[in-house]
Parts: structure tokens; C-alpha cells; sequence
């Protein structure tokens, strides 16, 4: 193929596996392959695809045409002179969002051009860098190319991003390589904005091509449900010539202020700010900065009762933000203003007679609307960056349909135009009539300042579709498209399909007469003594039973004032759904999934179903309340959720399901007769009206990481189960599930596949090979348990995770080493003694170079000290003749009495060393102070009097009096002690022989060790670390699922052995009680000296 005869006009990404289709690559190889024989013998691509293939083997066999709606053929080989000028929905597929395993490669379809095979093609002239440069528009583009002469004269060469280079493969099987990419600033005359777009350089003779994308953004092509047919036009131009202020840039405001009504009882809701991806938030500011600007929001700063969460989408294959918000909260409390929507007549007695049509849309229509300020404080939604509320009346109220239509209405009630749900229709019976209609309707919205949107805008239409029907220059028709997924259904192969069909055709018996004759012939094959034959007989009983389904009794006109119900349902590959009134069918539609669809998880087909169900009977039901039925119970659930709950690519559909006031219900699959058949029978056509919003969600996660997730996914046998039932369909009851699917079914409804992957919400469910390393890295850096858990909660889930990681986390030593202290126990007090001297506490302190012993009496409260010459133990104990009782190593407050007796004798030498006075004579005056009223002095509980001192005393109280109730005021004392020292304290689980526990030192756990025993004394253990013996308190023990010292390994988890071990004999001193040294230590004595 020369490169002076080349033109490209259109571009692709390569699809992932895509059936029943040759893919490019195939016909490259064909190509190759067969070169020497096309050189011997020149063959032409097939007329109807553009492909070279085998005769009868046409991929364009059986699908329809979106120019001519006629069959056998691409819209882009229609030969068919009449062109409409405006992109089809049907054309938009799902297919644009990239499947799991798209390659990022465009390939190129080129034709010779002696060969082209369209008579016109489009063109318009873009403004580039201030130069003129003309385009042509390609719709089945998905990138721009411009030639490297053109480029040369419009920006200097340096601007080219030559690491950004491509190969484009041609149809054919020619290759196009690109220099690389260039940005350039691109608009079109009638605007002032410029627009970056991306274009491959070629230096190829090639004419310059606008991609489907670029031609959407730049308003050069639109996407219009309402067109059927454009006619050659020449209002328009004049039109924005002579209202060119109706379509500036700027946001119109009509005269009406909405006031918002809430109902009394609702209680308000404040929803916290939803986590935004950083790579999203410039954009997300900037866009609310432009809403702060044209005065559709502002900032809050006062207190507001109502705080709605804000959702940012993106348009797809657009760098287009949009922010709206939540408001199902609001959406609950708030009172709508029911207002009856227009009926076929009404709209038809304005239009009667007329010929032309035009259709003017306005410019975001609900943001035209003022709020007052009491309702605009409704509207506060929160941010990460603060909260602002709606100035204007936002999108997503359940009440913004009846307001908008009310308000437009009650504007144009005088002239000759239609509201036809959100547009406005201005029809004529000439083309002069028209144009002075249009003029007097433009001219009312330029006195109320309303601003229409001059891509929506459509003039001079031959024929224009509301509510089933059509209106054109004839007269009022029917719209076909109501009934062609009955027309169109193809005949049964199986029984399976035939009963499925003849369910369906029951269920419409009360509005088909003679129903069992017409179906006689069919039910002869469902018996099972007849053979399966589809015979000439039974395909016209086929074609006259969807004749009589079709059309009128069985198929009623539609009454706005008539409840409306949508029952839908989606089968593996199609999408079914019938709009019915009263039970009777009003419309019929079906379309095929594409490839990216049917791999969606069950509920994501389910209500893709509802999404394809409310946007083709748009129409229908805008602004009403309507019933949907569906037979997936869980997705019941979902919508009554938050939507940050929801899965991303649920939560895309919700957004496109907030204009609609919907209510969600289960009806068993068996019951939905219609749109069971219908989805299990579509149309052949993919042409979607799924969602073209984003929400802007992110995995973070490396290739790498993503991989190692999908490897152990596939290779995991739950996690093949699980993914097995999600993309079937979840049982309604547990017991039918997968034994291994049933932890997940509780919160079924979240679990959706991705990119190999299966995630909960926007959390990945981890496979069990990797749970350990994922927990090591969830608790990077060493935080606490409960911690570790809330990260883990954000971001990943598995069954029993956090059981998974209290084991691993407290089993970590790093964390166990430098724990804080243990808490505080209740307080445990010795009984109260009954006599002086019964109970006493005694410790040595150092004062001043000499060693002495404190001592106090816990009856009386006397305290006295002592040096001494020897502190020996058995010095001690041997001079006063007493039961030694010791008190746990580094655990003073165990033995509080003798503490306080020390600090008092070490304050009172202190004091008695810097005043130069007497110490026993203070000690004296000490003693006389009373402890209080009801327990005296300690001299007067000791010696039931007071001693005289030379303080002037009345005879009367030297006498002695004895004090009988001291034991009971001490108990008193003691329980006033325990309630207040009760408060914050928590009991500690004892420890058992053979534990492994961390000993508590000054420096934190940093020594490990085995319980051996529970010592003699209370709360006191003995410990057994590297070999040494310590006895410690209860509270200085850490247990940790640690392996013993003797066998330290570092496992993913341990678990304590369940058997104690064995207790070996702890070694005894001489006396019967082991001699402890200070620290705690058992005290050895040297061989030597023994």
C-alpha cells in the first residue's frame, strides 16, 4: 500500500480475547502469510466489515447498523446516502473501559483512496496554536493523528515526546510508525477555551484525524438519546450567532429561589469526610475552586445540622472532574413536591401538525436553580479540605426533578413549546413557523437569564421520540424501539430456551387471546417423548405469537399517571428488562453484554441490568417513583447502603441511578417471566448505556504486588471457590454455598472481581499463603495491636484477621521488649491486726554513710529506726527474733508500711541535721500527733495514753484511755483506700507453670524467661531466666506467645504449649525460706567458706 494513497480514519485498542471476531494481529499474520498471493492476485476487504475473511464467515454477519438500523454490516461500511450527523449511544459500549487484560497498543484500519467507501466524510477546522488546521471527525477513533507536514508548520519540532512513540498497525496489516506525541492547545472557532489534546505524529501523507474522545470534548460531536434523524440545518448557525450570550460560559440563574422542606421528626446526620487518592486531590481542588467561582458553592464555617459525604467522579477517557454529593440521608428526610409529569397528548395537542422540530437543552439545569439559605445549609458537604454547601440547587435530590420541571413549566406555560422531561421541544408546522417559535422561546430564556448547553442543542429535526412514541412531520407513530427486543428475539435452539420463551408468553396470557391455539405447535417439543426439530410450522407460530405480544392489546400505551414498575434481570451474556403499567407490558428492551461486561461478578451484571433498564426508559420514568424488580436479593441490600460501601464499579452505577427516585425489590428469578427471556434472548447489538462516570478510587499497589496477589489467588482453593460463586451468582441460603465460600456470605454483596483479584468494597481479600507477610507489613514500624488492626481494616480483609493479628503481633518481640508497664491490680490489703505490734513492717535504708533499720507498727502507727553496725540477714533476724516475710524484688508498694516508715525516718534525720534540733525529741512530738479524731495518736494507740511533752497539757488528757474500735477504723481506712485505688486498675490473668514471660527491668521486657511456680507469697511468681532463678510480682511478668529461650525461632505464629513443663526442684538455702538479695536474686554462698 503506497503512503501517498493511505488514509487513516479510524483507531482501536486491541481487545483482550475477543470471540467470534479475527482479531488485527491474525490478519497481520494473514497477510504475511499470504503476500506472495495477493501479489499474483489483488484481494478487496470485504464490503461489510473492512476485514479479509473466509466467504460466510463475516464478523459483520447479524449485527445491526447504528446509520440505517438495517443488518449484515458496520455503520462505518454503510453505504446507505442518509448520515446523521450525531454519535448514537448505542454505539458507546462498555468496551471503552479497558479489559483485565488489555495491551496498550492502537491499531490503525486505512483504506486506499480510490477504495473509500464513504461518499462523505466529516471534517471541521480546529484552531491550533492560532492556526487553522482542518480535521476530519472519526467516531470509531480512539486516538489523534496528525502528519509530521503539518505538525512542522504549527509548533517548533522540539515539542515532540519522541519516548512516547508507537506502531500503528494498519488495516491490512501495515505498520504506521509514530514519531512520537505531541500536546497541543486545540478550540474551535466558536470558543474561546483551549483544549490540550494528545496527538501521534506520522510521517506518513495522511490526513489529520479527530478521535471520539477529542470530538466529545470539544463539542464537535454529542451523544443524544432524543435524535433519530438530522436533517440538513441551516438555523443553527444563525442561532448562536444571534444568542451567542444564551451559550457563554457562564452559569445562568432563573428567577426562582427553592426552599426545601424537611420533615420535623427526621433526625439529622453528619457524615465524615471519605478518603480522597493523592493523585486526585489538585484536581478535586481546582474543581471545587471553579464551583466557588461560578457561585455554585461556597465555604461553611458555622455549625450545620445536616453534613452529606462528597463523591468525585471523572469522566472516562476525560481528565474532566465532577464533584456532586450523597444525599440519602437528606434524600430520606427531605418532602418532595410531587408534580405530574406531561402526557403523550399534551405534548401532542402543542405539537400538532408540526413538521420541523428543535430541541434545546439547558446548561446545568439543576444549577440554574437558587437555594435560599436555610436549605442551602441542608446541602453541607464535607471534604478532606473543609465544608462548603450548595448556593445552588445540587444534583441527587430526590426533589430536584419535580422542581426543575414545576419551574420550567410554569415559565413557558405561555408559548408554543413542550417540556419533554429535561429538554425543551419547539416544533412548527414550516421551517418559517419554527424559526419564529424558536425565536420567541430563546427570546424568554434571555429575559430569565437561563443558559443553554450549545453541544446538547439540536435544530431543524425531522422526528423527535417521548414516552413510546414518535413525533414527525406524519404525525404521532409508535417507536419501534419499544418492541424491537420482542421483534428481533431469535427463535429457541433448545428446549431449555423454548420453555423459558413460552413462560413468558404465559405470563401474558390475560392480554393475548387465543393464546393456547397459537401455542400448540410449540408445546409439542417441550414433551419428552419428541424429538427436538424446529420446523417451517413452528417458527410461524414463533413470528405470530411475538406479532401479538408486540402490539396492541397485549403491549398498552403508556400513562404518566399510572404507577410504573421495571422488571430486569441479566443473564451470562444479555441484559433484559420490560417497563410495565398495572402488570401490562408498555415496552420491551434486551442488548448483549460486551466482552468487559460479561465479566463482571453477578451483582455488578444485576445492576448493570437496572442501570440499562432506568436509562432506556428514561422517558418513562424521570421524575416518578418507581418499582424495579430484580431476582439478586443482595443487590437489595447495597442500594440501601452508604456509597463509599459500595465496590467502585458499583458505585458508578448508583451515581447514574441518583437522578431516579427507585425503589429496589426481590422477586424470585422464576417470577420475572419477561426479563428472565428477554436477557436470555438480546438483541445482537452491544451499544450500551452504561455509565460514563468514574469514581475515583485507587489500589495503590506495585505490579509486582499485584501479581504475587493474582498468582496466590488463582492457586489458593478457597479463593477459587469464592471466585467461582461470585461470578455465578450467590445462592440464597448459606448451606447451598461452597464450604469454603460460606465466611464471606454475610457481606456477599460487597465481593466483586478485579483485575484478578477479589476485593471487599475497595479492600483486597488476601489468599491464606500470603496473610503472614502481609501482617509483617502491616505492622512496619511496630505498631500496637489494636492499631495494626485499624490499618488492616482500611485495606485488607480475610476471615479471622484480627485474631490473626493479636497472634502475630503480641508474639513480636521487638514490641514485647520495649512494652510499657503492665496495669496496675486491685489493691490487696493484709488484714487489719487486732493488737499492737501483730503486724510490722521493717526495711534497711542508707542515710548519711551509716546503714539503719525502719520500722512501723501497722496497728498503732509507731514508727522508730535504728542503726545498725551489721546488715547481714541473719544478723537481723537472729538480734530481734522474728519471721522474716520479704516482699517482691522491685515492688516497694507491696510492702507500703515499711516504705513509709523509711521515708518518714529519712525525712525526719534530714530535717533534724539542718535545724541542728533534738531527734528523739522530735521523734517524741511526732508520735503525739494524732492520726484523726476517731484513731488518735500512735502513742495513744500503743499506750492508750498520751506522752507529756513541753507542750502545756491538762492533766485530764495524760490520763490513759484506751482506744477499742481501731481495728474496725482501720478497716475502714482500708476499704476508703481500695475504693480509690480501685478505680483504674484490672485484674491480670495468673500465669501457669511453664509459661513464657518477659521480666520487667528498668529498661522495659527485655529479658526472657519460664514460670517454674507460683511462690508462697501473693500475686509473687519464681522465674526461671537464662538458667537463674528470680522470684517477681504478678505485674513485672509479661506473658508472650514467645517459644521458650531454649528454642527461639521466629515462626509466623507460636502458640504456648498446653502441657505445663516439668518443675524442676528449686534449690533451698540452709533455712527453710531462701536468703534474697536486694535485686531479688536468690543469694548463693561460696563454696569457699562453706
Amino acid at each position: 500500500m503506497a503512503e501517498s494513497n493511505t488514509t487513516v480514519n479510524a483507531f482501536r485498542k486491541k481487545q483482550a480475547q475477543r470471540p467470534n471476531r479475527p482479531t488485527w494481529s491474525n490478519q497481520r499474520q494473514t497477510s504475511a502469510r499470504s503476500s506472495s498471493t495477493q501479489q499474483q492476485k489483488p484481494r478487496k476487504p470485504c464490503g461489510n466489515c473492512g476485514t479479509f475473511h473466509k466467504r460466510r464467515e463475516c464478523p459483520a454477519y447479524g449485527k445491526t447498523c447504528h446509520k440505517c438500523n438495517k443488518k449484515n454490516h458496520y455503520a462505518d461500511y454503510c453505504r446507505s446516502s442518509r448520515h446523521v450527523y450525531t454519535v448514537n449511544p448505542d454505539s458507546y459500549s462498555e468496551e471503552d473501559e479497558p479489559a483485565v487484560d488489555e495491551q496498550e497498543l492502537f491499531y490503525v484500519r486505512a483504506v486506499d483512496n480510490t477504495n473509500l467507501h464513504l461518499k462523505h466524510d466529516i471534517h471541521a477546522t480546529l484552531v491550533v496554536n492560532n492556526t487553522h488546521v482542518p480535521v476530519q471527525l472519526d467516531t470509531g477513533a480512539r486516538c489523534n493523528v496528525l502528519p509530521m507536514h503539518v505538525y512542522n508548520v504549527i509548533a517548533p519540532p522540539k515539542s515532540i515526546d519522541n519516548s512516547k512513540s508507537t506502531k500503528l498497525i494498519a488495516y491490512g496489516g501495515t505498520e504506521l510508525h509514530t514519531v512520537g506525541l505531541a500536546t497541543l492547545p486545540c478550540r474551535i472557532d466558536s470558543s474561546q477555551t483551549d483544549h490540550n489534546i494528545d496527538f501521534h505524529i506520522v510521517d506518513t501523507q495522511v490526513k489529520a484525524i479527530l478521535g471520539l474522545t477529542d470530538c466529545l470534548r470539544l463539542g464537535l460531536l454529542s451523544v443524544n438519546n432524543l435524535v433519530y434523524h438530522v436533517s440538513n440545518d441551516t438555523t443553527s448557525p444563525q442561532v448562536f450567532k444571534d444568542y451567542e450570550d444564551l451559550f457563554d460560559s457562564s452559569l445562568g440563574s432563573l428567577p426562582v429561589i427553592y426552599t426545601m422542606t424537611i420533615d420535623p421528626n427526621a433526625t439529622p446526620v453528619v457524615r465524615p469526610p471519605r478518603r480522597i487518592p493523592a493523585a486526585m486531590q489538585d484536581k478535586d481542588k481546582s474543581e471545587l475552586q471553579r464551583m466557588t467561582t461560578l457561585g455554585v458553592i461556597t465555604p461553611v464555617s458555622e455549625p450545620t445540622d445536616w453534613v452529606s459525604s462528597m463523591v468525585a467522579t471523572h469522566k472516562k477517557n476525560s481528565e474532566e472532574i465532577r464533584l456532586c454529593i450523597d444525599p440519602r440521608d437528606l434524600n430520606e428526610a427531605l418532602k418532595r413536591p410531587h408534580h405530574p409529569t406531561r402526557t403523550v397528548e399534551e405534548v401532542a395537542a402543542k405539537m400538532d401538525g408540526a413538521t420541523v422540530f428543535s430541541v434545546l437543552d439547558a446548561k446545568c439545569s439543576f444549577w440554574q436553580i437558587p437555594l435560599d439559605y436555610e436549605s442551602s445549609l441542608l446541602t453541607t458537604f464535607s471534604t478532606p479540605y473543609g465544608r462548603y454547601r450548595y448556593l445552588r440547587m445540587p444534583y441527587g435530590l430526590c426533589s430536584a426533578s419535580d422542581v426543575y420541571q414545576r419551574t420550567m413549566e410554569q415559565i413557558f406555560a405561555d408559548l408554543p413549546c413542550s417540556i419533554i422531561v429535561d429538554d425543551i421541544l419547539v416544533g412548527g408546522r414550516t421551517k418559517e413557523e419554527h424559526d419564529r417559535n424558536l425565536k420567541t422561546v430563546l427570546d424568554r430564556i434571555r429575559k430569565i437569564n437561563m443558559r443553554l448547553n450549545p453541544t446538547k442543542c439540536r435544530f431543524g429535526l425531522e422526528q423527535v421520540s417521548y414516552v413510546g412514541h414518535v413525533f414527525t412531520a406524519s404525525g404521532l407513530k409508535p417507536d419501534p424501539a419499544k418492541v424491537s427486543a420482542i421483534t428481533d428475539m431469535p427463535p429457541p435452539n433448545d428446549v431449555t430456551a423454548l420453555q423459558r420463551f413460552l413462560g413468558m408468553v404465559t405470563y401474558l396470557a390475560k392480554f393475548v387471546p387465543n393464546l393456547s391455539d397459537l401455542t400448540a405447535p410449540l408445546r409439542e417439543l417441550t414433551h419428552s417423548d419428541i424429538h427436538w426439530c424446529w420446523l417451517e410450522q413452528h417458527n410461524a407460530a414463533f413470528l405470530a405469537i411475538k406479532d401479538k405480544i408486540a402490539n396492541a392489546p397485549t403491549l398498552t400505551y403508556f400513562d404518566v399517571r399510572k404507577p410504573v414498575t421495571l422488571t430486569c434481570d441479566a443473564s451470562k451474556f444479555g441484559l433484559g428488562t420490560a417497563c410495565l403499567q398495572e402488570g401490562a407490558p408498555v415496552a420491551y428492551a434486551s442488548r448483549t453484554m460486551s466482552d468487559t461486561e460479561q465479566r463482571y461478578a453477578q451483582i455488578e451484571k444485576e445492576l448493570l441490568a437496572v442501570v440499562f433498564a432506568c436509562t432506556k426508559f428514561h422517558d418513562y420514568i424521570y421524575g416518578k417513583d418507581i418499582v424495579v424488580e430484580t431476582d439478586h436479593q443482595p443487590l437489595v441490600t447495597i442500594v440501601k447502603k452508604p456509597l463509599l460501601s459500595a465496590p467502585a464499579r458499583l458505585q458508578r452505577m448508583l451515581l447514574r441511578l441518583q437522578r431516579y427516585n427507585i425503589t429496589l425489590v426481590y422477586k424470585k428469578g422464576k417470577e420475572l417471566f419477561l426479563a428472565d427471556t428477554l436477557s436470555r434472548a438480546p438483541l445482537t447489538t452491544t451499544g450500551t448505556e452504561t455509565d460514563d462516570l468514574q469514581v475515583m478510587t485507587l489500589l495503590s499497589i506495585s505490579d509486582m504486588r499485584l501479581e504475587q496477589l493474582k498468582k496466590a489467588t488463582a492457586c489458593d482453593s478457597a479463593m477459587q471457590q469464592l471466585t467461582d460463586v461470585i461470578s455465578r451468582g450467590w445462592p440464597s441460603h448459606i448451606n447451598n454455598a461452597p464450604p469454603k465460600a460460606h465466611p464471606y456470605f454475610a457481606f456477599r454483596d460487597e465481593l466483586v472481581l478485579d483485575r484478578g483479584i477479589i476485593l471487599k468494597g475497595h479492600k483486597a481479600i488476601i489468599p491464606k499463603s500470603l496473610r503472614a507477610e502481609y501482617i509483617q507489613i502491616l505492622h512496619e514500624g511496630h505498631p500496637g495491636i489494636e492499631a495494626t488492626k485499624r490499618r488492616a481494616r482500611d485495606v485488607v480483609y480475610w476471615p479471622s484477621m484480627c485474631l490473626d493479628i493479636e497472634q502475630s503481633v503480641s508474639g513480636c518481640t521487638v514490641c514485647n521488649a520495649t512494652k510499657a508497664h503492665q496495669q496496675k491490680e486491685p489493691l490487696k490489703s493484709y488484714p487489719p491486726p487486732s493488737l499492737p505490734w501483730e503486724h510490722i513492717g521493717v526495711d534497711l535504708f542508707h542515710w548519711n554513710g551509716m546503714d539503719y533499720l525502719a520500722l512501723g507498727d501497722s496497728y498503732s502507727g509507731w514508727f522508730d529506726f535504728a542503726s545498725l553496725d551489721n546488715t547481714c540477714a541473719s544478723t537481723v533476724i537472729e538480734s530481734w527474733g522474728f519471721q522474716h516475710t520479704t516482699s517482691s524484688p522491685h515492688f516497694p508498694q507491696s510492702n507500703g508500711l515499711a516504705e513509709s516508715s523509711v521515708k518518714r525516718a529519712k525525712q525526719l534525720l534530714e530535717k533534724t541535721k539542718r535545724d541542728g534540733s533534738d531527734l528523739y525529741r522530735n521523734l517524741l512530738n511526732i508520735r503525739n500527733v494524732p492520726t484523726n479524731p476517731q484513731l488518735g495518736s500512735p502513742s495513744q494507740r500503743l499506750m492508750s495514753r498520751r506522752l507529756r511533752t513541753t507542750i502545756p497539757t491538762p492533766t485530764p488528757l495524760l490520763k490513759p484511755a484506751i482506744y477499742t474500735r481501731v481495728t474496725a477504723q482501720l478497716r475502714k481506712r482500708q476499704q476508703q483506700q481500695k475504693s480509690s485505688y480501685d478505680k483504674s486498675d484490672k485484674p491480670l490473668r495468673p500465669l501457669t507453670p511453664g509459661q513464657v514471660v518477659r521480666l520487667q527491668s528498668p529498661k522495659g521486657h527485655d529479658q526472657l524467661g519460664i514460670v517454674r511456680k507460683h511462690s508462697r507469697n501473693p500475686r509473687s511468681y519464681i522465674v526461671n531466666a537464662q538458667g537463674t532463678l528470680y522470684r517477681r510480682n504478678r505485674r513485672h511478668l509479661l506473658p508472650v506467645p514467645e517459644p521458650p529461650p531454649q528454642q527461639q525461632h521466629s515462626p509466623d505464629f507460636y502458640l504456648p504449649p498446653q502441657d505445663p513443663l516439668p518443675q524442676p526442684a528449686i534449690p533451698h538455702a540452709p533455712p527453710p525460706q531462701p536468703v534474697l538479695t536486694r535485686s531479688g536474686r536468690i543469694s548463693k554462698p561460696n563454696p569457699k567458706y562453706t
